[in-house]
């Protein structure tokens, strides 16, 4: 990649070759990122795929590798992490990082995301996903894709989790929801 770029997109045909690769939701036909795919909770051999919840044990390592979290390939110089506004300005996340070019379809991808009604499940639900510490279920009225060179990662065990610290951004393109419920490009952070 020659530098950053967050281009909107999210048809099928714009995806990057290593996320277009990735196996597909039946249900949906959407990718399926290797951190959201998780052990049987009976303990079986058969994994299963939870779009709600992170599996944290993945995630912390394609990090450590450097690998997207998306895709599962080798990240080269750039990276980029999706979150709140208020994540960016902390520089702190609890979500991994990807590809940009990964990253930036989930922006449409994501029915969480994409969509302003659309709502986390309930967590007394089935495959609801569990909500780090500190973390709230309120939806943003936006989100922020930073684009920088590096990051480390910090496991908490007291939580169970990993928090991702990216160095400053070089650029942030930021994103607001418009009346229709969908999600547009606002004036970039920077």
């Amino acid at each position: 990649m020659s530098g950053p770029s967050a281009a909107p997109s999210g048809a099928a045909d714009d995806l990057p070759v290593s996320l277009a690769a990735r196996p597909r939701d039946a249900r949906r036909g959407l990718p399926i990122p290797p951190v959201n795919v998780h052990p049987d909770p009976r303990g079986g051999q058969r994994a299963h795929v939870d779009f709600t919840t992170i599996n944290t044990s993945t995630s912390t390592q394609l990090a450590a590798d450097r690998r997207c979290s998306l895709c599962g390939e080798s990240m080269s110089y750039w990276v980029a992490f999706l979150g709140t506004p208020r994540a960016a300005e902390l520089l702190r996340y609890t979500d991994p990082p990807g590809h940009p070019e990964c990253m930036t379809p989930a922006l449409t991808l994501c029915p969480h995301i994409a969509l302003a009604r659309h709502r986390r499940a309930r967590a007394d639900r089935p495959s609801a996903g569990v909500m780090p510490p500190g973390s709230h279920a309120n939806k943003p009225d936006g989100w922020a894709l930073g684009i920088t060179r590096s990051y480390r990662s910090m496991f908490l065990p007291v939580h169970g989790f990993t928090v991702y610290v990216p160095a400053p951004f070089r650029t942030v393109h930021a994103y607001r929801y418009g009346p229709d419920g969908q999600l547009h490009p606002a004036p970039d952070i920077r």
